[in-house]
């Protein structure tokens, strides 16, 4: 698995003077620093800390996916998704990823495997999201749980040709989906 945490770890030689906590709820913390970036330049910086994230790409064979068709609020629309979910209370984010993909979706892996992680928003956050593989998955015998807050409308079983035809005429807008489609379904990794 590649991480680029891994790549380069240079330290910064920013001091960070104070860091204050701007606003909280469930899901996110907005913080700004104040920072001393090199000797005598003094700035703000606003940043957030966020769970991590797993993204779970569900193969039921080489070729078929299994996907769903979320409503998200901030665009006001549903769209073409990979499962995915928060990192909830240090857990693993395989357990996180197998925990979501069944109540997602119905469905259970007989296989998952990590694939990549990646960190989202560089400049404001240090979020990681983590992308899983998932092989031979089955639908489960129980109805699945959903969050609270998870407006799932369809479950959608889609071939790997049809999801990329899907990308290539704008139809597939979620990042996260866009971005594990092409490490797990183009032969990069």
């Amino acid at each position: 698995m590649f991480k680029f945490s891994q790549i380069n770890n240079m330290i910064s030689d920013w001091k960070i003077i104070h860091s204050e906590l701007l606003f909280q709820n469930r899901w996110m913390e907005l913080y700004e620093d104040t920072v001393e970036v090199r000797p005598g330049k003094i700035t703000h910086y606003t940043w957030y800390r966020t769970p991590d994230v797993a993204v779970i790409v569900p193969f039921i064979d080489k070729s078929t996916l299994v996907m769903i068709r979320q409503y998200r609020h901030p665009l006001r629309k549903v769209l073409l998704e990979f499962p995915a979910g928060h990192v909830e209370n240090n857990e693993d984010p395989e357990k996180t990823a197998t925990r979501e993909l069944l109540e997602e979706t119905g469905y259970h892996a007989r296989e998952i495997e990590e694939i990549y992680t990646y960190n989202p928003s560089v400049n404001i956050s240090k979020q990681i999201i983590h992308i899983f593989r998932a092989r031979n998955v089955v639908k489960g015998e129980y109805e699945q749980e959903r969050d609270s807050v998870e407006d799932i409308r369809k479950i959608e079983i889609v071939s790997v040709q049809e999801l990329k035809r899907m990308i290539m005429a704008g139809k597939v807008e979620n990042a996260g989906t866009l971005i594990a489609y092409l490490i797990c379904c183009t032969g990069i990794l």
